[in-house]
């Protein structure tokens, strides 16, 4: 976006160049500059003509090029204030924006106005009611415009108040290298985008004076006063230039090198990484007709066993105390030690018990995890991303570290009542495993978990076609999460990336590209993709493993019904490497709109630190 701008500003002044004429004696002159792009008439017959058309069309993309300039400081505002959760006055400068539009539009009827009373034929004709009306709301514009600039410049210098408020607590608690140089990185991008936005800014204040001195006043100025002219001329020069060195700034382009602006294989990943949720088009919308009524209404109740936050948070801090050394067991292991014991008396799901302190509630996000991943990795990934973070080794370690401050930053953030859909706590795991245990073994005594003395029955569905099992109707579920309302997926990924060779992991996976749900990749740290990514390089479903053979054989035979399986792989290495929507194509380098995110970011952990070290020295791990 802010290269588009660069590019208006750019045509904007080339016409410019094309327009450096005077009026002599009636007569439009270029005596003194000679513009000769070959673009005017050879024999300069009509070069008056074209002088107002160039004129013309260079004030309409120099308006276009205002508002664009604030509708990127508009997204800057808007990523700063999600991110730190902090106001910076994104209302206000919206407000303003709308005022200079509605300017604008005034000024353009006014002109029409004008035109119709000079060129028609009406016999009472008022030319300067629609010319002063147009300069009455040229003159509104322009005060807007620098108003809003102003409030871009101040919100910008309160959050470089705020990184020296927050290197400065770090520096006084010893904070390590990587924290201090990530605060040092942020304070100077931060000081750099005040920079772009007051040259812009100050240009624009002269070049609206100098606009109208050229167009009213130099006609009917003397030999004598050539100078005036050569100022107006050299004034809009430094405007259009003085734009370009803010679209510089403003886009981070003065920091890219030659390595930066190749293309990176899959297996080459950036170093400095940012995420981004991957969207896409309107949903898909298979036929839904072949449901029983049976099968509806169970789809249905899945997708009403939701989780918040506060849900969530409460499970973590207390009924896991129940389980020794509970922060290195795996998520199997909590459903085995955890939740099926807990839930023995009711014999339901985690999410309709009564030890769900919210009560279970429709879904708005499904996380995709792998059994075999940690469960404090899992928890750390839903953290991390109702608190937007990218990677979750932060948010891991504290919740090694101090829970509460996480609890604090999610009840600061309104993050608490999101609802996650995870699988772990939404089945009613007393009708599915409960009461056998072939493999599953405590990883320090090496011993298999105890099975449930509960009444249920678990249900056998070795075709995947029972109508009252749970496990046998996510996709179902996901259809019906998208088609009823909004719902997006989290993908919670482990240390090695084996979730993707996990069969029912990549079948959701899929079908929630297919139904074009939005996704977001959760990775350990940036690290991971880092080093690992080239492992997905031949990833074959056929290849890929499940607790049940007869889950896998009832996938494949699902994908087959529709496509063959090369042409699925295929399809699956574009949703993972596609450069413009595959999943690891939200780990890119970061543009200057996700590094405004990124100070944000250290805004508010700072600010949640409040001089403590503890984010800090997780932070130390975390990067």
């Amino acid at each position: 976006w802010a290269c588009g701008y660069a590019i208006t500003n750019w045509f904007q002044s080339l016409l410019g160049s094309l327009t450096c004429l005077f009026s002599q004696a009636g007569e439009v002159s270029d005596e003194y500059f000679g513009c000769k792009y070959g673009v005017l008439p050879g024999r300069r017959d009509g070069k008056g003509f074209f002088h107002t058309v160039f004129q013309s069309c260079r004030a309409v993309l120099y308006l276009i090029g205002l508002f664009w300039m604030q509708t990127l400081l508009a997204w800057r505002l808007d990523v700063l204030e999600r991110t730190s959760r902090q106001k910076y006055c994104s209302h206000c400068f919206r407000m303003l924006i709308w005022v200079q539009a509605f300017g604008v539009a005034v000024i353009v009827l006014s002109l029409g106005v004008f035109a119709q009373q000079y060129f028609g034929n009406a016999y009472f004709k008022d030319y300067y009611s629609g010319a002063l009306t147009a300069t009455a709301a040229a003159l509104l514009t322009w005060l807007c415009n620098m108003t809003a600039s102003a409030v871009v410049i101040c919100s910008l210098i309160q959050c470089l108040l705020m990184l020296r408020r927050v290197l400065r607590l770090s520096e006084s608690e010893i904070a390590s290298a990587p924290v201090r140089l990530s605060l040092s990185r942020a304070r100077r991008f931060a000081f750099l985008q005040v920079l772009g936005v007051s040259v812009s800014l100050v240009l624009t204040i002269f070049v609206v004076p100098a606009a109208a001195v050229s167009t009213v006043l130099a006609p009917m100025l003397s030999e004598e006063h050539t100078w005036v002219k050569w100022v107006v001329v050299v004034v809009q020069a430094l405007d259009s230039l003085g734009n370009a060195v803010a679209a510089v700034l403003l886009s981070g382009s003065h920091r890219l090198s030659e390595k930066d602006s190749q293309p990176s294989r899959p297996d080459q990943t950036s170093r400095r990484v940012s995420c981004r949720v991957c969207q896409a088009k309107p949903r898909a919308a298979p036929d839904d007709m072949a449901w029983s009524p049976a099968w509806k209404a169970k789809v249905e109740e899945l997708s009403l066993r939701g989780m918040t936050l506060r849900s969530l948070l409460h499970f973590y801090q207390e009924d896991l105390l129940s389980i020794q050394d509970w922060r290195a067991h795996k998520t199997r292991d909590v459903v085995r030690r955890a939740i099926i014991p807990l839930t023995s008396v009711e014999e339901s799901a985690y999410a309709v018990s009564t030890l769900n302190r919210d009560g279970a509630r429709r879904a708005h996000i499904m996380v995709t995890h792998n059994w075999a991943n940690s469960f404090k990795d899992l928890f750390a990934a839903v953290i991390a991303d109702a608190l937007e973070e990218c990677s979750f080794n932060l948010t891991t370690n504290l919740l090694e570290e101090d829970s509460d401050i996480l609890r604090e930053i999610l009840s600061q953030s309104g993050c608490l009542d999101d609802t996650y859909w995870i699988c772990a706590f939404a089945v009613n795991q007393h009708s599915s495993i409960c009461h056998s245990n072939p493999y599953d073994r405590d990883p320090f005594s090496n011993q298999l978990h105890p099975v449930c003395n509960c009444s249920s029955v678990n249900i056998s569905d070795p075709d995947c076609r029972s109508t009252v099992s749970e496990i046998n109707k996510f996709d179902d579920m996901m259809y019906h999460l998208a088609a009823t309302g909004s719902c997006r997926q989290v993908v919670a990924v482990d240390q090695p990336l084996d979730l993707f060779n996990r069969a029912w992991c990549v079948a959701e996976i899929a079908e929630a590209k297919r139904l074009h749900m939005k996704q977001a990749l959760k990775l350990p740290s940036k690290a991971t993709i880092m080093q690992r990514s080239h492992t997905l390089a031949n990833l074959d479903v056929r290849t890929m493993r499940a607790t049940m053979e007869t889950d896998k054989k009832f996938i494949l035979e699902k994908i087959a019904k529709s496509k063959n399986i090369e042409q699925f792989n295929a399809e699956l290495q574009s949703l993972i490497f596609e450069p413009k929507s595959g999943l690891l194509a939200s780990w890119n380098a970061m543009d200057s709109l996700q590094q405004i995110g990124e100070v944000g970011r250290l805004i508010r952990w700072g600010l949640a630190d409040a001089g403590t070290g503890k984010v800090w020295k997780a932070w130390e791990i975390h990067e």
